[in-house]
């Protein structure tokens, strides 16, 4: 309750803010944030889908070429379009269930690697994390994706932690493929990062099974289901491509993400980052991005070898950017206030990026801990390869974070139980040595 109110008063704020024009620079009157640029286009379609679900029908609605995201964001306001244009309060109602959402999957990964008091940590941080909190107030496409992709995390976490009766096996299959579509349709280029996270939990489930000289049937059949998904999913393609991201006008963006899926991942890597300097006019057609917000602009990854050699490199801006050199330059969209905030708040990261490591340690033992940390590294290795700009980069980085988050509420715990013991220790001997 005490999220939904804060999450609540956080979009109303928002709203009056852009409503009143109090900072016109940085908010619309509709409450869309210009950190939030693509809201603005989605805006345009989401009153689109509406208009198409009331004079065409549900079925014209339910096959109108756009995102799914986008979809979703339409049906608040055909409830209440009748009354009110579009604005941010309209679409609270579904950004607040995602939030929540969230949050609860957050509690119970980190519930089942520690215990319901670090939870209550990780929750918490993620809950009040100002830019998460603030993006979670818009019409973006990444809290949808954030919640499959920990639905997706907690699903495998259980797989290696749990015994789970057949009922719960049905529970997590669904969320499951439900959230792997989620992700296909959503973002597929993050697909292969999901390919290699499920490799990674079923070589440790294997593992696990192994060790404990134990069969447990349902996870088996968990594990079978999940690859079987992964495998029947990318077959209906074509049935997504109505899906897929649309420039202004309905013209495609300048990289068409169901060709480059095709493509070696090599060349995927190269296509993907060389697109990244590039954005669409009002006709469609691509043109290079002069922002100021790029990190490594002349790097090109255009062979094996060159990808090889950008990997620790990859590493480092995936966990890192943005650097201190860019904390009091003014962005072109966000200015200087934006990226004082943007550099705080990777202070910040770097504390907890540094608590969790503490976390890691103290579940050395614990093959879900090995997960969340190979899943964090993929992921930061990934964005650090493919994405040169920081605002994109900021905000692909939430799930990866996320997970570093749960790690890092564990550090805090260990420490402070570390430090709560060593104290009662030494206040022991202190008080025998008095004796």
């Amino acid at each position: 309750m005490a999220a939904a109110i804060l999450h609540v008063c956080v979009t109303a704020a928002v709203f009056m803010v852009g409503k009143y024009q109090l900072f016109p620079s940085q908010f619309s009157p509709t409450g869309i944030g210009r950190f939030a640029g693509d809201g603005e286009v989605y805006q345009l379609q989401v009153a689109d889908l509406n208009k198409i679900l009331k004079s065409e029908g549900i079925r014209r609605w339910a096959t109108w070429p756009t995102q799914l995201h986008v979809r979703l964001y339409s049906l608040p306001l055909a409830i209440v379009s009748r009354w009110s244009s579009f604005n941010i309060l309209i679409i609270e109602p579904l950004n607040l269930f995602y939030y929540l959402a969230i949050l609860f999957f957050v509690f119970k990964i980190t519930q089942a690697l520690f215990d319901s008091r670090t939870a209550f940590i990780a929750a918490t941080i993620v809950a009040l994390w100002p830019s998460f909190l603030l993006h979670t107030t818009q019409l973006l496409r990444d809290p949808l994706l954030i919640l499959a992709f920990v639905v997706l995390i907690w699903c495998w976490v259980e797989l290696l932690l749990r015994n789970f009766s057949w009922q719960r096996l049905l529970l997590m299959t669904t969320g499951t493929i439900i959230s792997l579509l989620t992700i296909r349709i959503v973002r597929l280029p993050m697909w292969n990062v999901m390919l290699f996270a499920l490799a990674v939990s079923i070589i440790l489930f294997v593992v696990q099974t192994v060790l404990q000289r134990r069969l447990r049937k349902e996870a088996i059949a968990y594990a079978v289901l999940a690859i079987a998904g992964v495998l029947i999913i990318p077959m209906f393609q074509p049935y997504f491509h109505n899906q897929q991201e649309l420039g202004a006008g309905g013209n495609r963006r300048f990289i068409e993400n169901e060709q480059e899926q095709l493509r070696p991942v090599d060349e995927q890597i190269y296509r993907r980052r060389e697109a990244f300097q590039y954005t669409v006019d009002r006709e469609g057609r691509p043109v290079i991005m002069n922002d100021g917000s790029r990190i490594d602009p002349d790097v090109r990854l255009d062979s094996v070898g060159a990808i090889i050699r950008q990997l620790p490199r990859a590493l480092e801006v995936g966990l890192f950017a943005p650097f201190p050199n860019m904390w009091l330059r003014a962005g072109r969209q966000v200015g200087l206030s934006g990226r004082v905030i943007a550099g705080f708040e990777t202070l910040l990261t770097y504390v907890i990026e540094s608590l969790a490591v503490f976390g890691l340690w103290a579940q050395r033992r614990n093959l879900a801990a090995w997960l969340l940390a190979a899943v964090i590294g993929m992921g930061a290795v990934a964005l650090g390869l493919v994405v040169s700009n920081i605002g994109a980069m900021y905000r692909l980085r939430y799930p990866f974070w996320v997970l570093m988050v749960i790690l890092c509420a564990g550090g805090i715990t260990f420490l402070v139980t570390h430090f709560k013991f060593s104290k009662s220790v030494a206040v022991n001997s202190s008080r025998e040595v008095s004796s």
